[in-house]
């Protein structure tokens, strides 16, 4: 083996571990936003079932509305 197919083997494997490194990274960096949309969905879920709750308050609160008799003709 010529010392130039050394060195571009040598330079091939440099390539891979930057490639791998890239890759490795990005990985590590859309996991941190998946978490990060994990804890604001979760938010957003504990918000949604506060206000449900509170609108199932309000209207267990309000007066039923009285239901009139039809008026009779001629009155």
């Amino acid at each position: 083996m010529d010392a130039s197919s050394v060195l571009l083997a040598l330079d091939e494997q440099k390539k891979w571990r930057e490639r791998r490194k890239r890759i490795r990274d990005r990985l590590r960096q859309l996991d941190r936003r998946r978490d990060t949309l994990r804890k604001e969905l979760e938010g957003v879920r504990k918000k949604i079932l506060e206000y449900t709750r509170l609108l199932t308050d309000m209207r267990d609160q309000m007066p039923t509305r009285a239901v009139l008799p039809p008026s009779a003709p001629g009155r």
